[in-house]
């Protein structure tokens, strides 16, 4: 079986982990990052009765799925996570199978942990004070909003939430939160964007403390204006994927587990 398992550093280390445990349950697995195409036909030659798992990094760029998608066939698997509906609708009109992880809502809420902590761990090498007592806002208080938020209250942080959303609202103040009622952001030592949407934008940076850091957790482009984060000099860090960077090896199983029944 192939393997391709010595990745370069920047791969999301999930598809190492998660090729380990498919291999290790009898899997034909192809990590579509590190392997040419020619590999996707010289399997498929090679064993025409076989199932053979593409796995894709996440996120996936649109040049990887521009390199693979021509050698794909009805008897790969693709797996994948916030895949772009270009892609999925390519995949059903060639009859070829694609799970994409994020749209399992159990493997969306598991991974909000890892998320958390990992958003948590970067504030900490980013902030040059304690998260104790520092004032934090969290944008967004969905899966991965309301995990970071309940891990902050943890660490003694004084916790704010910014949501749009009435039922968000009402599940924040049930959870004790303070609601941010009106646009002042002078107060917060560290801003935590969780919405994929231009949130942190010239109104609100022009409003943040000198050493105010904002840690984006929203998948790409993320919801901050970062070009005027830096005329401003204000921290600002995009860390989308962090499941990958900072527990990859629990996330992969995560995958594995929920992705079993559906193979």
């Amino acid at each position: 079986m192939q393997t391709n398992l010595s990745l370069p550093t920047e791969t999301d280390r999930r598809q190492r982990y998660l090729s380990e445990f498919l291999i290790n349950s009898g899997y034909h697995v192809i990590l579509a990052e590190v392997s040419p195409e020619l590999d996707l036909v010289s399997a498929t030659s090679k064993e025409q009765q076989e199932k053979i798992l593409v796995l894709l990094p996440i996120p996936v760029s649109a040049e990887l799925l521009s390199r693979i998608k021509d050698n794909l066939t009805p008897q790969h698997i693709v797996l994948g996570g916030n895949l772009p509906v270009d892609f999925t609708a390519f995949c059903e009109a060639q009859n070829i199978t694609c799970i994409d992880y994020f749209k399992y809502p159990a493997i969306a809420i598991e991974n909000a942990v890892a998320t958390a902590e990992g958003a948590i761990c970067q504030a900490i090498q980013t902030s040059d004070i304690n998260l104790h007592q520092s004032h934090v806002l969290v944008i967004g208080f969905g899966k991965c909003g309301e995990i970071l938020a309940d891990k902050l209250s943890g660490l003694k942080c004084q916790v704010s939430i910014s949501t749009r959303d009435e039922i968000a609202k009402a599940r924040a103040k049930a959870y004790g939160y303070r609601l941010l009622t009106k646009p002042s952001y002078k107060e917060f030592d560290i801003l935590f964007n969780t919405a994929p949407a231009l949130v942190i934008d010239a109104s609100v940076i022009d409003q943040l403390k000198a050493d105010a850091v904002i840690i984006d957790i929203a998948s790409k482009p993320g919801g901050t204006d970062f070009n005027y984060c830096i005329k401003k000099g204000i921290t600002a860090k995009h860390c989308p994927g962090i499941p990958g960077k900072y527990s990859p090896k629990t996330s992969a199983r995560i995958l594995f587990d929920q992705i079993q029944e559906k193979l």
